[in-house]
């Protein structure tokens, strides 16, 4: 019996996961999912691995306590069952990157002024075994 498709919002949320589960596994702090503004929305904001050397502290208390070398990273998570409408990639156009760097701006400025941050990308493609995930680290336009 063939596994049921996810309809699209599920296999969003559900690459969203995945993606969450490996930044994670990277030593990735989540601070925020679906992070909300002006002009759109972030899928994860994360700290980077910098910041994992107090494991025992919460995403609010690690984000407080940022080093001077920690970083902020917006992560837009695009998720495809297929390539049939082409790479997932592909949906990260020269408008969605002005976007994402907007939001990131505007994050930075309302929480950490002077905090350095990038843009990541994760790909994932469903399979019948799981995800298949590619990380981009540091988009730039």
């Amino acid at each position: 019996m063939e596994p049921r498709p996810y309809r699209p919002h599920h296999l969003g949320r559900a690459g969203e996961d995945e993606a969450v589960r490996f930044l994670h596994s990277l030593g990735y702090r989540i601070c925020a999912r679906n992070w909300r503004g002006s002009c759109g929305e972030v899928d994860v904001i994360a700290l980077s691995e910098a910041a994992t050397a107090t494991s025992q502290r919460s995403a609010l208390s690690e984000i407080s306590a940022r080093r001077a070398h920690d970083e902020f990273v917006f992560v837009e998570v695009k998720t495809r069952s297929s390539t049939t409408f082409g790479d997932p990639f592909e949906a990260i156009t020269p408008e969605k990157y002005r976007r994402l760097y907007r939001l990131a701006r505007e994050w930075i400025a309302l929480n950490h002024p002077r905090a350095p941050w990038r843009i990541d990308v994760i790909l994932l493609l469903k399979s019948v075994h799981g995800f298949e995930l590619v990380h981009h680290k540091g988009l730039v336009a």
